[in-house]
């Protein structure tokens, strides 16, 4: 059963760079969070293990231990495990294999997992977050995270709800806030970055574009209002480090990845702003993968070819 495994070194690149986030996760949440990550990771892999297990010589690919890890970072330290498991079935089952398995899917798994979580679940991924433990050992020493909890709606929501800052920038920098796993650490998130780019494991083009895209309209909609402080104080920066660069649902074209990325950034913020959700991120993905297929043949097969025609 666990021998089926297909072997690829990009996707191992990518659980390593998660690595030190995981850690920072379970000093702040406690061991629970390691429970999380291995429930979402399991229920993904047995989705794929029995979709597959009929088909001959067909191995579940590592990419599965990717987007279960992923989807467990997006969720927070109380997430009961059935939900995590639940909605890693459906990342794998309806955002891969439907489309034929790995390499021919068009919309981010992951992101598709936590979006069912979100609108199915809402009260247990919106309605209390954990406060994180402080000191050493944190928790390390602890199975799950304080009894401690805040009611209500995460930094992003309580900003926009009040104009206040809930925390400072150092402590969201740095991850000493409340939220999902992924939120833990903006500065791991970003040496991760530079590591998946390194080692050419990830494209800067669509993390760049995203990055700044999100940086200027976050400042198109809240001029008085720091971006630097938004941009690290929601899910938005995991998403570009790990989610715009998954090398299958992001744009292949030359020209058309700049505008993948600044599709999402805008989207992202819109929705932040002015919709009923503070965290528009995974909206964002979603609808840019489904438009990015029109996106690229408009730019990249026919508007830059014909502009190259013209000037011949």
């Amino acid at each position: 059963m666990f021998n089926k495994i297909l072997r690829q070194p990009v996707m191992n690149r990518v659980l390593y760079a998660l690595i030190p986030s995981l850690l920072v996760s379970i000093y702040c949440f406690g061991w629970r969070v390691l429970l999380i990550v291995f429930i979402s990771n399991l229920s993904a892999y047995l989705t794929e293990y029995l979709f597959l297990r009929s088909k001959k010589n067909a191995k579940v690919s590592m990419a599965v231990f990717v987007t279960g890890s992923l989807l467990a970072f997006t969720l927070p330290p109380t997430i009961p495990l059935w939900i995590a498991a639940l909605g890693s079935a459906v990342a794998i089952l309806f955002g891969k294999m439907v489309f034929g398995g790995f390499g021919l899917n068009i919309f981010n798994p992951a992101i598709l997992g936590r979006t069912f979580i979100y609108v199915s679940f809402p009260q247990q991924m919106t309605i209390t977050w954990a406060k994180p433990f402080t000191g050493f050992p944190g928790g390390f020493a602890q199975f799950t995270a304080g009894s401690d909890m805040i009611t209500g709606a995460t930094i992003l929501g309580h900003f926009r709800n009040t104009g206040a800052y809930l925390y400072g920038f150092k402590d969201a920098f740095l991850g000493t806030i409340p939220g999902s796993l992924g939120e833990t650490s903006a500065l791991l998130i970003i040496l991760a970055g530079i590591y998946l780019i390194i080692t050419k494991t990830a494209k800067w083009q669509p993390m760049l574009s995203t990055l700044l895209s999100i940086l200027f309209f976050s400042w198109v909609f809240a001029p008085a209002e720091n971006p630097f402080y938004l941009l690290v104080s929601g899910g938005a920066l995991f998403g570009i480090v790990y989610m715009t660069t998954d090398p299958v649902s992001q744009s292949k074209g030359k020209y058309a990845i700049w505008v993948y990325g600044l599709l999402i950034g805008f989207l992202t913020v819109l929705i932040r702003q002015k919709s009923l959700f503070y965290e528009g991120f995974m909206f964002a993905l979603l609808i840019t993968n489904a438009l990015m297929p029109i996106i690229e043949y408009g730019i990249d097969k026919y508007l830059i070819p014909m502009k190259a025609e013209k000037k011949a």
